[in-house]
């Protein structure tokens, strides 16, 4: 499934950044791999996996990839040497 462009705007930084995603739900996990922008330039690509722990989660799997990419370009925007330097994934 698809996800099409969404933006982001960090909490405590005010900036906005875009993502894109593509995620799929298999028997065990919900797994996910996206694009993120700042600026109309792409910055990232990170992906992930969500276990299901319980059969309520697929109908939601659309809203939980938007979580956890949202936690994750937090944590990198956060996590950033400076302050001032672009989101990277490395």
């Amino acid at each position: 499934m698809h996800i099409d462009p969404t933006a982001h705007e960090h909490g405590a930084t005010a900036k906005v950044y875009s993502y894109e995603a593509d995620f799929e739900v298999g028997a065990d996990a919900i797994n996910w791999k996206a694009t993120v922008s700042e600026a109309g330039a792409r910055i990232a690509a990170i992906a992930g996996s969500v276990p299901l722990s319980s059969p309520a989660l697929p109908p939601l799997a659309e809203q939980i990839v938007r979580d956890e990419i949202v936690k994750r370009i937090d944590t990198l925007d956060d996590t950033r040497n400076g302050g001032d330097q672009p989101l990277t994934a490395g």
